[in-house]
């Protein structure tokens, strides 16, 4: 009697077995990690470019500052690598912006524009931004 049971238990050809419900569970936990992985990284490099985007328009920003002054008094006017520390620039306060005139001969001088954000990771480097003046 138990080995008819047995047999019918085993002959029974409805539902899912253990295995088949196994590997479609790994093949769906794939793809699920698959799709959270690209959105963790799509999320990541919006964030960056963001961020990148405004240290650009800020750079631009601090560059053209200089460029708008009479050019005869451009060397007296902006003191060599003065800095805009976090908080200071107006709207943005996890930005800084360092800005530095540098004479390279008699009417020419480099206004350069370095751009760092807060959320930036320890090992990038900072946006820069160099500019040509001719007086």
């Amino acid at each position: 009697m138990e080995e008819l049971k047995l047999k019918k238990i085993l002959n029974n050809k409805k539902g899912f077995t253990f295995i088949e419900t196994l590997v479609s569970v790994s093949i769906l936990s794939f793809i699920v990690i698959g799709v959270l992985t690209m959105t963790s990284v799509h999320i990541k490099m919006n964030s960056f470019a963001l961020h990148h985007t405004k240290a650009v328009q800020l750079a631009e920003e601090g560059v053209e500052m200089l460029l708008r002054l009479d050019p005869t008094i451009l060397p007296g006017y902006y003191d060599p690598g003065q800095t805009e520390t976090f908080g200071t620039i107006v709207k943005y306060p996890d930005y800084s912006r360092t800005i530095t005139v540098n004479q390279i001969d008699m009417d020419n001088y480099r206004i350069t524009c370095s751009v760092i954000w807060r959320s930036q990771r320890l090992n990038s480097k900072p946006l820069v931004l160099s500019m040509l003046r001719t007086l």
